[in-house]
């Protein structure tokens, strides 16, 4: 179950970073009104880091 979740955060995550990266160089900002990177990614990538950890105990 937990390698599901972190599997899923991390793809989330790496969409999101990349959606991140393309505004940045196109230098729009974030559809959300929020900073780039997005915090959301952020959280969302740090989950899958920690649920990632957790796993492999």
């Amino acid at each position: 179950m937990i390698q599901k979740l972190w599997r899923i955060c991390f793809v989330a995550s790496g969409i999101l970073l990349v959606i991140d990266a393309v505004l940045m160089i196109l230098g729009r900002p974030n559809p959300l009104g929020l900073p780039l990177p997005c915090p959301i990614t952020l959280i969302i990538l740090g989950a899958g880091l920690v649920l990632f950890a957790a796993s492999k105990k």
